[in-house]
Protein backbone atom coordinates (compact mmCIF):
# COMPACT_ATOMS: atom_id res chain seq x y z
CA UNK A 1 0.00 0.00 0.00
CA UNK A 2 1.34 3.14 -1.43
CA UNK A 3 1.88 6.86 1.26
CA UNK A 4 -1.27 7.89 -0.30
CA UNK A 5 -3.17 4.76 1.08
CA UNK A 6 -1.60 4.80 4.17
CA UNK A 7 -2.29 8.71 4.53
CA UNK A 8 -6.01 8.41 3.50
CA UNK A 9 -6.67 5.35 5.92
CA UNK A 10 -5.28 7.63 8.52
CA UNK A 11 -7.60 10.39 7.97
CA UNK A 12 -10.42 8.23 7.72
CA UNK A 13 -9.49 6.58 11.29
CA UNK A 14 -9.07 10.42 12.61
CA UNK A 15 -12.48 11.26 11.28
CA UNK A 16 -14.28 8.24 12.64
CA UNK A 17 -12.01 9.11 16.06
CA UNK A 18 -13.52 12.48 16.71
CA UNK A 19 -17.06 11.85 15.74
CA UNK A 20 -16.65 9.35 18.26
CA UNK A 21 -15.09 11.33 20.91
CA UNK A 22 -18.00 14.05 20.09
CA UNK A 23 -20.70 11.86 20.41
CA UNK A 24 -19.41 10.24 23.92
CA UNK A 25 -19.38 13.82 24.83
CA UNK A 26 -23.10 14.43 24.19
CA UNK A 27 -23.68 10.81 25.82
CA UNK A 28 -22.02 12.13 29.25
CA UNK A 29 -23.42 15.43 29.02
CA UNK A 30 -27.09 14.00 28.79
CA UNK A 31 -26.23 11.09 31.74
CA UNK A 32 -25.15 13.82 33.79
CA UNK A 33 -28.70 15.28 34.12
CA UNK A 34 -29.80 11.27 35.37
CA UNK A 35 -27.06 11.28 38.08
CA UNK A 36 -29.82 9.89 40.17
CA UNK A 37 -30.41 6.47 38.39
CA UNK A 38 -26.48 5.53 38.06
CA UNK A 39 -25.14 2.38 39.30
CA UNK A 40 -23.14 2.00 42.45
CA UNK A 41 -22.97 -1.52 41.59
CA UNK A 42 -23.52 -3.62 38.46
CA UNK A 43 -25.64 -6.81 38.76
CA UNK A 44 -24.68 -9.96 36.59
CA UNK A 45 -27.17 -13.01 37.19
CA UNK A 46 -24.71 -16.85 36.87
CA UNK A 47 -27.43 -19.55 36.26
CA UNK A 48 -27.88 -22.87 34.49
CA UNK A 49 -24.90 -23.82 32.45
CA UNK A 50 -22.14 -21.41 31.26
CA UNK A 51 -20.86 -21.13 27.95
CA UNK A 52 -17.46 -20.12 27.23
CA UNK A 53 -18.07 -18.13 23.81
CA UNK A 54 -22.10 -16.47 23.09
CA UNK A 55 -23.64 -18.91 20.43
CA UNK A 56 -24.50 -17.02 17.48
CA UNK A 57 -28.21 -17.55 16.22
CA UNK A 58 -29.97 -15.96 13.47
CA UNK A 59 -32.03 -13.03 14.58
CA UNK A 60 -34.85 -14.04 13.99
CA UNK A 61 -34.83 -16.63 16.68
CA UNK A 62 -34.23 -13.91 19.00
CA UNK A 63 -37.27 -12.80 18.08
CA UNK A 64 -39.52 -15.86 19.52
CA UNK A 65 -37.15 -16.43 22.57
CA UNK A 66 -38.36 -15.73 25.59
CA UNK A 67 -36.37 -13.93 28.59
CA UNK A 68 -32.88 -12.95 28.47
CA UNK A 69 -30.48 -14.96 27.01
CA UNK A 70 -28.15 -16.67 29.43
CA UNK A 71 -24.92 -15.19 30.41
CA UNK A 72 -21.50 -16.10 29.28
CA UNK A 73 -18.14 -15.81 29.92
CA UNK A 74 -17.51 -13.59 26.68
CA UNK A 75 -20.14 -11.42 27.70
CA UNK A 76 -19.04 -10.75 31.02
CA UNK A 77 -15.44 -9.92 30.14
CA UNK A 78 -17.27 -7.02 27.44
CA UNK A 79 -19.18 -5.55 30.49
CA UNK A 80 -16.61 -5.86 32.77
CA UNK A 81 -14.65 -4.08 30.56
CA UNK A 82 -17.57 -0.97 29.92
CA UNK A 83 -17.58 -0.91 33.88
CA UNK A 84 -14.12 -0.61 34.40
CA UNK A 85 -13.82 2.52 31.90
CA UNK A 86 -16.57 4.27 34.74
CA UNK A 87 -15.22 6.30 37.36
CA UNK A 88 -18.71 6.40 39.74
CA UNK A 89 -19.15 2.33 39.68
CA UNK A 90 -18.40 0.76 43.01
CA UNK A 91 -18.35 -2.68 41.59
CA UNK A 92 -19.82 -5.38 40.68
CA UNK A 93 -22.32 -8.00 41.99
CA UNK A 94 -22.57 -11.59 40.74
CA UNK A 95 -25.41 -13.43 41.73
CA UNK A 96 -24.95 -17.04 41.54
CA UNK A 97 -28.61 -19.08 41.69
CA UNK A 98 -28.19 -22.64 40.71
CA UNK A 99 -24.93 -22.08 37.90
CA UNK A 100 -23.59 -25.36 36.71
CA UNK A 101 -19.80 -24.14 36.57
CA UNK A 102 -17.21 -26.78 36.11
CA UNK A 103 -13.32 -26.04 38.24
CA UNK A 104 -11.74 -25.09 35.12
CA UNK A 105 -14.63 -22.27 34.39
CA UNK A 106 -14.35 -21.51 37.88
CA UNK A 107 -10.67 -20.63 37.13
CA UNK A 108 -11.72 -18.35 34.09
CA UNK A 109 -13.99 -16.47 36.21
CA UNK A 110 -11.19 -15.87 38.66
CA UNK A 111 -9.04 -14.49 36.40
CA UNK A 112 -11.25 -12.14 34.34
CA UNK A 113 -12.19 -11.23 37.95
CA UNK A 114 -8.42 -10.06 38.64
CA UNK A 115 -7.88 -8.97 34.89
CA UNK A 116 -11.62 -6.48 36.02
CA UNK A 117 -9.68 -4.92 38.71
CA UNK A 118 -6.46 -4.31 36.98
CA UNK A 119 -8.82 -2.50 34.26
CA UNK A 120 -10.74 -0.09 36.75
CA UNK A 121 -7.37 0.67 38.92
CA UNK A 122 -5.65 2.07 35.16
CA UNK A 123 -5.02 5.64 35.25
CA UNK A 124 -7.31 6.27 32.47
CA UNK A 125 -10.72 5.03 34.46
CA UNK A 126 -10.18 7.96 37.21
CA UNK A 127 -11.27 5.80 39.85
CA UNK A 128 -9.95 3.37 42.42
CA UNK A 129 -9.95 -0.44 41.53
CA UNK A 130 -13.55 -1.57 41.70
CA UNK A 131 -14.42 -4.47 44.04
CA UNK A 132 -16.62 -7.58 42.86
CA UNK A 133 -18.64 -9.15 45.49
CA UNK A 134 -20.47 -12.32 44.86
CA UNK A 135 -23.50 -14.02 46.35
CA UNK A 136 -24.14 -17.60 46.66
CA UNK A 137 -27.32 -19.49 46.90
CA UNK A 138 -25.72 -22.76 47.01
CA UNK A 139 -21.98 -23.08 48.38
CA UNK A 140 -20.42 -26.39 46.86
CA UNK A 141 -17.46 -27.71 44.83
CA UNK A 142 -16.55 -25.07 42.02
CA UNK A 143 -18.83 -21.99 42.46
CA UNK A 144 -16.87 -21.29 46.04
CA UNK A 145 -13.90 -21.41 44.51
CA UNK A 146 -15.02 -18.65 41.91
CA UNK A 147 -16.54 -17.04 44.65
CA UNK A 148 -13.16 -16.90 47.00
CA UNK A 149 -11.57 -15.36 44.25
CA UNK A 150 -13.88 -12.18 44.81
CA UNK A 151 -13.21 -9.36 47.33
CA UNK A 152 -16.64 -10.15 49.36
CA UNK A 153 -18.54 -13.41 49.48
CA UNK A 154 -22.04 -13.20 50.80
CA UNK A 155 -24.70 -16.73 51.40
CA UNK A 156 -27.81 -16.31 52.97
CA UNK A 157 -28.26 -17.16 56.50
CA UNK A 158 -29.91 -20.82 55.89
CA UNK A 159 -27.21 -21.89 53.79
CA UNK A 160 -24.68 -24.62 53.67
CA UNK A 161 -20.66 -24.71 53.01
CA UNK A 162 -20.81 -27.52 50.80
CA UNK A 163 -17.47 -27.59 49.76
CA UNK A 164 -16.96 -31.62 50.24
CA UNK A 165 -13.96 -32.25 48.51
CA UNK A 166 -14.29 -34.53 45.51
CA UNK A 167 -15.28 -37.80 44.13
CA UNK A 168 -15.56 -39.83 40.84
CA UNK A 169 -17.60 -43.19 40.58
CA UNK A 170 -17.16 -44.67 37.04
CA UNK A 171 -19.58 -47.40 36.24
CA UNK A 172 -18.51 -50.36 34.31
CA UNK A 173 -20.79 -52.39 32.54
CA UNK A 174 -18.89 -55.46 31.56
CA UNK A 175 -21.33 -58.02 33.82
CA UNK A 176 -24.44 -56.50 32.92
CA UNK A 177 -24.29 -57.21 29.53
CA UNK A 178 -23.00 -60.86 29.50
CA UNK A 179 -26.14 -61.11 31.34
CA UNK A 180 -27.93 -60.19 27.95
CA UNK A 181 -25.23 -61.86 25.96
CA UNK A 182 -23.17 -58.88 24.66
CA UNK A 183 -19.54 -58.37 24.88
CA UNK A 184 -17.10 -55.52 24.24
CA UNK A 185 -13.61 -56.72 22.29
CA UNK A 186 -11.57 -53.62 22.46
CA UNK A 187 -8.33 -52.67 21.41
CA UNK A 188 -5.84 -50.07 22.42
CA UNK A 189 -2.64 -48.61 22.54
CA UNK A 190 -2.00 -48.86 26.65
CA UNK A 191 -4.06 -49.37 29.83
CA UNK A 192 -4.74 -45.73 30.33
CA UNK A 193 -6.57 -45.38 27.53
CA UNK A 194 -9.62 -45.90 29.60
CA UNK A 195 -12.36 -44.57 27.13
CA UNK A 196 -14.44 -48.11 26.22
CA UNK A 197 -13.26 -49.71 30.06
CA UNK A 198 -17.09 -48.67 31.04
CA UNK A 199 -18.14 -51.69 28.60
CA UNK A 200 -15.02 -53.79 28.60
CA UNK A 201 -14.48 -54.39 32.34
CA UNK A 202 -16.56 -55.35 35.61
CA UNK A 203 -13.96 -52.99 37.72
CA UNK A 204 -11.42 -50.54 37.79
CA UNK A 205 -8.11 -51.51 36.65
CA UNK A 206 -5.15 -50.52 38.66
CA UNK A 207 -3.82 -48.05 35.48
CA UNK A 208 -7.40 -47.00 35.63
CA UNK A 209 -7.41 -45.98 39.75
CA UNK A 210 -3.60 -44.36 39.08
CA UNK A 211 -5.15 -42.03 36.73
CA UNK A 212 -8.37 -41.09 38.79
CA UNK A 213 -6.11 -40.79 42.09
CA UNK A 214 -3.59 -38.28 39.62
CA UNK A 215 -6.88 -36.32 38.21
CA UNK A 216 -8.39 -35.59 41.46
CA UNK A 217 -5.09 -34.77 43.12
CA UNK A 218 -4.55 -32.42 40.51
CA UNK A 219 -7.80 -31.03 41.35
CA UNK A 220 -7.79 -30.90 44.66
CA UNK A 221 -4.71 -29.29 44.86
CA UNK A 222 -5.95 -26.39 42.46
CA UNK A 223 -9.12 -26.08 44.64
CA UNK A 224 -7.82 -25.74 47.77
CA UNK A 225 -4.89 -23.30 46.54
CA UNK A 226 -7.59 -21.30 45.17
CA UNK A 227 -9.88 -21.19 48.45
CA UNK A 228 -6.59 -20.27 50.85
CA UNK A 229 -5.26 -17.77 47.87
CA UNK A 230 -8.73 -16.03 47.57
CA UNK A 231 -9.64 -16.38 51.65
CA UNK A 232 -6.20 -15.88 53.54
CA UNK A 233 -6.32 -18.83 54.61
CA UNK A 234 -3.92 -21.52 55.00
CA UNK A 235 -3.80 -24.39 53.03
CA UNK A 236 -3.95 -26.47 56.40
CA UNK A 237 -7.06 -24.65 57.59
CA UNK A 238 -8.73 -24.97 54.06
CA UNK A 239 -8.11 -28.75 54.40
CA UNK A 240 -9.61 -29.05 57.60
CA UNK A 241 -12.48 -26.95 56.75
CA UNK A 242 -13.17 -29.85 54.04
CA UNK A 243 -13.12 -32.59 56.24
CA UNK A 244 -15.41 -31.03 58.38
CA UNK A 245 -18.14 -29.71 55.76
CA UNK A 246 -21.18 -29.35 55.37
CA UNK A 247 -20.64 -26.31 57.77
CA UNK A 248 -23.56 -23.92 58.24
CA UNK A 249 -23.52 -20.48 57.54
CA UNK A 250 -22.66 -19.25 60.56
CA UNK A 251 -19.52 -21.44 60.75
CA UNK A 252 -18.53 -20.31 57.62
CA UNK A 253 -18.23 -16.65 58.83
CA UNK A 254 -16.57 -18.21 61.87
CA UNK A 255 -13.92 -19.62 59.82
CA UNK A 256 -13.43 -16.88 57.21
CA UNK A 257 -14.42 -18.71 54.50
CA UNK A 258 -17.34 -16.06 53.69
CA UNK A 259 -18.03 -12.37 55.00
CA UNK A 260 -21.36 -12.51 55.98
CA UNK A 261 -24.67 -13.66 55.94
CA UNK A 262 -27.55 -11.80 54.29
CA UNK A 263 -30.72 -12.27 52.31
CA UNK A 264 -30.63 -11.16 48.91
CA UNK A 265 -32.57 -8.01 49.23
CA UNK A 266 -30.44 -7.00 52.17
CA UNK A 267 -27.42 -6.91 49.51
CA UNK A 268 -28.23 -2.73 48.79
CA UNK A 269 -27.87 -2.02 52.76
CA UNK A 270 -24.72 -4.28 53.42
CA UNK A 271 -22.63 -2.26 50.31
CA UNK A 272 -24.16 0.43 51.10
CA UNK A 273 -21.99 0.59 54.31
CA UNK A 274 -22.68 3.71 56.63
CA UNK A 275 -24.66 6.14 53.86
CA UNK A 276 -27.87 5.52 52.28
CA UNK A 277 -28.43 1.74 50.22
CA UNK A 278 -26.15 1.36 47.60
CA UNK A 279 -28.44 1.01 44.41
CA UNK A 280 -27.63 -2.21 42.38
CA UNK A 281 -28.73 -2.22 38.61
CA UNK A 282 -28.66 -5.44 35.80
CA UNK A 283 -26.26 -4.80 33.30
CA UNK A 284 -29.01 -4.59 30.56
CA UNK A 285 -30.06 -1.42 32.66
CA UNK A 286 -27.18 0.01 34.15
CA UNK A 287 -25.44 0.04 30.46
CA UNK A 288 -27.18 2.77 29.43
CA UNK A 289 -25.95 5.29 31.81
CA UNK A 290 -22.36 3.91 31.67
CA UNK A 291 -19.54 6.64 31.22
CA UNK A 292 -18.32 6.19 27.91
CA UNK A 293 -15.20 6.58 26.23
CA UNK A 294 -13.36 6.82 22.52
CA UNK A 295 -12.10 3.60 22.00
CA UNK A 296 -11.69 2.94 18.02
CA UNK A 297 -11.78 -0.70 17.19
CA UNK A 298 -8.24 -1.86 15.26
CA UNK A 299 -8.75 -2.26 12.05
CA UNK A 300 -7.79 -5.94 12.09
CA UNK A 301 -9.36 -8.06 14.19
CA UNK A 302 -9.20 -11.94 15.87
CA UNK A 303 -11.02 -15.14 14.52
CA UNK A 304 -12.53 -17.72 16.51
CA UNK A 305 -13.10 -20.73 15.59
CA UNK A 306 -14.90 -23.02 18.10
CA UNK A 307 -14.60 -26.74 18.10
CA UNK A 308 -17.15 -28.48 20.54
CA UNK A 309 -17.85 -31.85 20.90
CA UNK A 310 -17.45 -35.29 19.61
CA UNK A 311 -15.06 -35.04 16.50
CA UNK A 312 -16.98 -36.30 13.63
CA UNK A 313 -16.44 -36.69 9.82
CA UNK A 314 -18.66 -34.80 8.02
CA UNK A 315 -20.75 -32.04 8.87
CA UNK A 316 -20.86 -30.49 12.39
CA UNK A 317 -24.26 -31.75 14.09
CA UNK A 318 -26.46 -30.35 17.05
CA UNK A 319 -28.67 -32.44 18.66
CA UNK A 320 -31.45 -30.60 21.16
CA UNK A 321 -31.44 -32.33 24.66
CA UNK A 322 -28.67 -34.80 23.64
CA UNK A 323 -28.19 -38.16 22.25
CA UNK A 324 -26.78 -41.09 23.99
CA UNK A 325 -23.58 -41.78 23.36
CA UNK A 326 -23.33 -38.80 21.19
CA UNK A 327 -24.04 -36.04 23.22
CA UNK A 328 -25.89 -32.81 22.30
CA UNK A 329 -23.44 -31.95 19.37
CA UNK A 330 -20.67 -32.89 17.36
CA UNK A 331 -17.65 -31.17 15.70
CA UNK A 332 -18.18 -32.42 11.98
CA UNK A 333 -14.66 -32.19 9.92
CA UNK A 334 -16.44 -30.85 6.88
CA UNK A 335 -17.75 -27.79 9.10
CA UNK A 336 -14.09 -26.89 10.36
CA UNK A 337 -12.62 -27.50 7.46
CA UNK A 338 -15.09 -24.20 5.43
CA UNK A 339 -14.64 -22.16 8.77
CA UNK A 340 -10.76 -22.95 8.79
CA UNK A 341 -10.72 -22.14 5.26
CA UNK A 342 -12.59 -19.23 5.52
CA UNK A 343 -10.15 -17.70 7.96
CA UNK A 344 -7.43 -18.53 5.63
CA UNK A 345 -9.23 -16.13 2.86
CA UNK A 346 -10.07 -13.01 5.52
CA UNK A 347 -7.51 -10.75 5.13
CA UNK A 348 -9.09 -8.75 8.16
CA UNK A 349 -8.56 -11.45 10.31
CA UNK A 350 -4.62 -11.31 11.56
CA UNK A 351 -5.05 -14.57 13.27
CA UNK A 352 -7.13 -16.96 14.85
CA UNK A 353 -7.57 -18.67 18.34
CA UNK A 354 -8.65 -21.64 18.41
CA UNK A 355 -10.77 -22.59 20.93
CA UNK A 356 -11.09 -26.52 21.81
CA UNK A 357 -13.92 -28.09 24.17
CA UNK A 358 -13.83 -32.00 22.96
CA UNK A 359 -12.65 -35.24 24.11
CA UNK A 360 -12.13 -36.06 20.81
CA UNK A 361 -13.55 -38.62 18.59
CA UNK A 362 -12.55 -39.78 14.86
CA UNK A 363 -8.76 -40.34 14.29
CA UNK A 364 -9.47 -39.28 10.55
CA UNK A 365 -11.59 -36.37 10.83
CA UNK A 366 -8.99 -35.21 13.72
CA UNK A 367 -6.41 -35.52 11.44
CA UNK A 368 -8.34 -33.69 8.53
CA UNK A 369 -8.80 -30.55 10.78
CA UNK A 370 -5.08 -30.83 11.84
CA UNK A 371 -4.15 -30.68 8.23
CA UNK A 372 -6.06 -27.41 7.71
CA UNK A 373 -5.05 -25.66 10.90
CA UNK A 374 -1.36 -26.18 9.70
CA UNK A 375 -2.10 -24.71 6.57
CA UNK A 376 -3.53 -21.74 8.44
CA UNK A 377 -0.72 -21.38 10.57
CA UNK A 378 1.50 -20.88 7.83
CA UNK A 379 -0.80 -17.71 6.80
CA UNK A 380 -1.28 -16.39 9.83
CA UNK A 381 -0.62 -17.07 13.92
CA UNK A 382 -3.04 -19.71 15.60
CA UNK A 383 -3.77 -20.13 19.21
CA UNK A 384 -5.23 -22.63 21.06
CA UNK A 385 -7.53 -22.61 24.31
CA UNK A 386 -8.41 -25.52 26.00
CA UNK A 387 -11.94 -25.38 27.79
CA UNK A 388 -12.93 -28.30 30.48
CA UNK A 389 -11.33 -30.90 28.21
CA UNK A 390 -9.30 -31.17 25.04
CA UNK A 391 -8.51 -35.03 24.74
CA UNK A 392 -7.20 -37.57 23.06
CA UNK A 393 -8.53 -36.13 19.03
CA UNK A 394 -9.06 -33.10 20.73
CA UNK A 395 -5.45 -32.83 21.68
CA UNK A 396 -4.31 -33.67 18.30
CA UNK A 397 -5.96 -31.08 16.64
CA UNK A 398 -4.45 -27.98 18.71
CA UNK A 399 -0.97 -29.13 17.90
CA UNK A 400 -0.13 -26.91 14.76
CA UNK A 401 -0.71 -23.94 17.24
CA UNK A 402 2.36 -21.70 17.82
CA UNK A 403 0.95 -22.09 22.07
CA UNK A 404 -1.68 -23.82 23.94
CA UNK A 405 -2.72 -22.18 26.80
CA UNK A 406 -5.06 -24.05 29.15
CA UNK A 407 -6.71 -23.59 32.86
CA UNK A 408 -5.17 -25.59 35.39
CA UNK A 409 -7.75 -27.56 35.54
CA UNK A 410 -8.27 -28.70 32.27
CA UNK A 411 -8.40 -31.96 30.92
CA UNK A 412 -6.05 -32.83 28.30
CA UNK A 413 -3.48 -34.97 27.15
CA UNK A 414 -5.33 -38.62 26.07
CA UNK A 415 -2.48 -39.47 23.62
CA UNK A 416 -3.65 -43.03 22.19
CA UNK A 417 -5.49 -44.63 19.97
CA UNK A 418 -8.74 -47.13 20.93
CA UNK A 419 -11.19 -49.14 18.48
CA UNK A 420 -13.87 -51.28 20.01
CA UNK A 421 -17.12 -53.31 19.08
CA UNK A 422 -19.40 -54.83 20.96
CA UNK A 423 -20.38 -58.99 20.25
CA UNK A 424 -24.46 -59.13 20.24
CA UNK A 425 -25.01 -62.52 18.65
CA UNK A 426 -25.61 -64.41 22.04
CA UNK A 427 -27.94 -61.16 22.69
CA UNK A 428 -29.77 -61.83 19.60
CA UNK A 429 -30.31 -65.96 20.16
CA UNK A 430 -31.73 -65.33 23.92
CA UNK A 431 -34.72 -63.24 22.16
CA UNK A 432 -34.77 -65.90 19.16
CA UNK A 433 -33.19 -63.41 16.54
CA UNK A 434 -30.97 -65.76 13.85
CA UNK A 435 -28.52 -63.86 11.59
CA UNK A 436 -27.34 -64.93 8.40
CA UNK A 437 -24.16 -63.44 6.81
CA UNK A 438 -23.29 -63.86 3.46
CA UNK A 439 -20.02 -62.37 2.84
CA UNK A 440 -17.14 -61.68 0.40
CA UNK A 441 -13.58 -61.34 0.92
CA UNK A 442 -11.61 -62.71 3.96
CA UNK A 443 -12.23 -59.90 6.37
CA UNK A 444 -15.68 -58.56 5.33
CA UNK A 445 -16.67 -59.19 8.81
CA UNK A 446 -14.25 -57.33 10.72
CA UNK A 447 -16.24 -54.56 12.15
CA UNK A 448 -19.58 -57.35 12.19
CA UNK A 449 -21.00 -57.62 16.19
CA UNK A 450 -21.93 -61.49 15.14
CA UNK A 451 -18.53 -62.80 16.26
CA UNK A 452 -15.17 -61.95 18.22
CA UNK A 453 -11.91 -60.87 16.03
CA UNK A 454 -10.23 -63.92 14.52
CA UNK A 455 -6.24 -64.19 15.73
CA UNK A 456 -5.67 -62.75 12.05
CA UNK A 457 -7.99 -60.01 12.41
CA UNK A 458 -7.17 -58.80 15.83
CA UNK A 459 -3.64 -58.34 14.50
CA UNK A 460 -4.66 -56.49 11.14
CA UNK A 461 -6.98 -53.86 14.14
CA UNK A 462 -3.18 -53.85 16.05
CA UNK A 463 -1.89 -52.99 12.97
CA UNK A 464 -3.93 -49.82 12.19
CA UNK A 465 -3.58 -48.96 15.96
CA UNK A 466 -0.05 -48.79 15.95
CA UNK A 467 0.14 -46.99 12.69
CA UNK A 468 -2.27 -44.47 14.04
CA UNK A 469 -0.73 -43.75 17.56
CA UNK A 470 2.88 -43.50 15.75
CA UNK A 471 1.82 -41.22 13.85
CA UNK A 472 -0.54 -39.31 16.63
CA UNK A 473 2.99 -39.37 18.60
CA UNK A 474 5.56 -38.42 15.97
CA UNK A 475 2.85 -35.10 15.63
CA UNK A 476 3.31 -34.38 19.23
CA UNK A 477 7.36 -34.69 19.45
CA UNK A 478 7.36 -32.35 16.54
CA UNK A 479 4.77 -29.61 17.63
CA UNK A 480 5.66 -29.78 21.44
CA UNK A 481 9.77 -30.25 20.88
CA UNK A 482 9.61 -33.30 23.12
CA UNK A 483 12.56 -36.11 23.06
CA UNK A 484 10.94 -38.85 21.44
CA UNK A 485 12.85 -41.49 24.10
CA UNK A 486 11.04 -39.25 27.10
CA UNK A 487 7.32 -38.93 25.32
CA UNK A 488 6.00 -42.60 26.25
CA UNK A 489 5.76 -41.32 29.60
CA UNK A 490 3.18 -38.37 28.95
CA UNK A 491 1.54 -40.74 26.10
CA UNK A 492 -0.13 -44.20 26.24
CA UNK A 493 -3.71 -42.78 26.79
CA UNK A 494 -2.69 -40.67 30.20
CA UNK A 495 -4.94 -38.20 31.09
CA UNK A 496 -3.62 -34.97 32.57
CA UNK A 497 -4.75 -31.80 34.43
CA UNK A 498 -3.67 -28.43 32.72
CA UNK A 499 -1.40 -27.89 35.52
CA UNK A 500 0.61 -31.51 35.08
CA UNK A 501 0.25 -31.16 31.26
CA UNK A 502 2.13 -27.70 31.37
CA UNK A 503 5.11 -28.98 33.32
CA UNK A 504 5.08 -32.40 30.87
CA UNK A 505 5.61 -29.63 27.99
CA UNK A 506 2.14 -30.35 26.88
CA UNK A 507 0.79 -27.12 26.89
CA UNK A 508 2.65 -23.84 27.02
CA UNK A 509 0.64 -20.88 29.66
CA UNK A 510 -2.11 -21.26 32.08
CA UNK A 511 -4.53 -18.85 31.70
CA UNK A 512 -8.36 -17.95 30.34
CA UNK A 513 -9.43 -17.43 27.22
CA UNK A 514 -8.28 -13.46 27.26
CA UNK A 515 -5.03 -15.14 27.86
CA UNK A 516 -5.24 -16.79 24.83
CA UNK A 517 -5.79 -13.70 22.91
CA UNK A 518 -3.20 -11.61 24.66
CA UNK A 519 -0.61 -14.18 23.22
CA UNK A 520 -2.09 -14.07 19.74
CA UNK A 521 -1.68 -10.32 19.77
CA UNK A 522 1.66 -10.59 21.10
CA UNK A 523 1.96 -12.69 17.94
CA UNK A 524 0.37 -10.75 15.40
CA UNK A 525 1.64 -7.74 16.80
CA UNK A 526 -1.48 -6.11 17.95
CA UNK A 527 -2.25 -4.13 20.95
CA UNK A 528 -3.40 -5.44 24.19
CA UNK A 529 -5.85 -2.61 24.98
CA UNK A 530 -8.88 -4.78 23.99
CA UNK A 531 -9.22 -2.50 20.41
CA UNK A 532 -8.50 -5.76 18.35
CA UNK A 533 -12.26 -7.17 17.51
CA UNK A 534 -12.67 -10.71 18.67
CA UNK A 535 -15.26 -12.53 16.35
CA UNK A 536 -16.38 -15.65 15.44
CA UNK A 537 -15.19 -16.95 12.00
CA UNK A 538 -18.52 -18.00 9.60
CA UNK A 539 -18.74 -19.89 6.88
CA UNK A 540 -21.38 -20.62 4.51
CA UNK A 541 -21.98 -24.43 3.98
CA UNK A 542 -24.02 -23.97 1.25
CA UNK A 543 -20.88 -22.33 -0.65
CA UNK A 544 -18.34 -24.56 0.06
CA UNK A 545 -14.39 -23.15 -0.35
CA UNK A 546 -12.76 -25.50 -1.76
CA UNK A 547 -8.63 -26.26 -0.40
CA UNK A 548 -6.13 -23.56 -0.31
CA UNK A 549 -2.98 -24.70 -2.08
CA UNK A 550 -0.68 -25.50 0.37
CA UNK A 551 1.93 -23.41 -2.63
CA UNK A 552 -0.49 -20.80 -2.76
CA UNK A 553 -0.17 -19.64 0.93
CA UNK A 554 1.47 -16.87 -0.01
CA UNK A 555 -0.69 -15.12 -2.22
CA UNK A 556 -20.72 -23.68 10.37
CA UNK A 557 -22.44 -25.47 12.86
CA UNK A 558 -26.61 -26.04 12.60
CA UNK A 559 -29.48 -27.69 14.58
CA UNK A 560 -30.65 -30.22 12.84
CA UNK A 561 -33.81 -30.63 10.07
CA UNK A 562 -36.51 -32.58 11.30
CA UNK A 563 -35.19 -35.61 8.61
CA UNK A 564 -32.06 -35.73 10.09
CA UNK A 565 -32.56 -35.79 13.69
CA UNK A 566 -34.99 -38.94 13.29
CA UNK A 567 -32.59 -40.56 11.42
CA UNK A 568 -29.76 -40.03 13.99
CA UNK A 569 -32.36 -41.40 16.46
CA UNK A 570 -33.25 -44.49 14.43
CA UNK A 571 -29.27 -44.95 14.18
CA UNK A 572 -29.01 -44.66 18.21
CA UNK A 573 -32.24 -46.84 18.71
CA UNK A 574 -30.84 -49.66 16.26
CA UNK A 575 -27.35 -49.58 17.77
CA UNK A 576 -26.27 -48.09 14.16
CA UNK A 577 -24.23 -44.99 15.50
CA UNK A 578 -21.81 -45.23 12.75
CA UNK A 579 -24.07 -42.97 10.58
CA UNK A 580 -23.15 -40.43 13.14
CA UNK A 581 -19.96 -40.78 14.31
CA UNK A 582 -18.60 -41.61 11.27
CA UNK A 583 -17.50 -44.56 9.29
CA UNK A 584 -14.24 -44.36 10.27
CA UNK A 585 -13.38 -47.01 13.47
CA UNK A 586 -10.46 -46.00 14.39
CA UNK A 587 -11.07 -43.25 17.41
CA UNK A 588 -8.68 -40.66 19.56
CA UNK A 589 -11.51 -40.44 21.87
CA UNK A 590 -10.99 -39.61 25.82
CA UNK A 591 -14.31 -40.75 27.22
CA UNK A 592 -15.53 -41.37 30.68
CA UNK A 593 -13.33 -38.79 32.14
CA UNK A 594 -14.58 -37.56 35.44
CA UNK A 595 -16.80 -34.25 35.61
CA UNK A 596 -16.51 -32.46 38.85
CA UNK A 597 -18.63 -29.38 38.86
Amino acid sequence: MGMIGRGFIKLVRGIAWLWQACACVLANGVRRLSKGSWADYVLFELSGALLERTPQRPRFLNIFSRGKPALTVEALHDGLRRIAADPDVRGVVILVKGAQISLAQAQSLADLFARFRGWSGEPSSGAAAKEVVVYLETCAGAEYAMAAAADRVFVSPQTDWSVLGLRAEPIFLAETLRRIGVEAEVVKVAPWKTAFDTFERSEMSAAHREQMERLLDGWYGEMVTAISRGRGRSEEQVRAAIDSAPLTAKEAVALGLVDDTVYEDQLAKVLGGTKEEARILPYDQASRTLYRRPRLRHRKGIGVISLSGMITTGKSRRFPGGLPIIGSNTAGSSTVQQMIRAAVQNERLAGVVLHVDSGGGSALASDLIWRELTLLDRKKPVVAYMGDVAGSGGYYVALPAQEIVCQAATLTGSIGVIMAKLITSEAFSKVGAKSCPVQRGENADLYASDAPWRPEQRGKVEEQIEHTYGTFKRLVADARKLEPDALEEVCGGRVWTGRQAQVRGLVDEIGSFATAVDRLCELASLPKDGSVPVVAVKADEKRPRPPVSEGSLDLLAGGEGFAELTEALLGVLQGDVSSLMGRERIWMLADGLPKIK
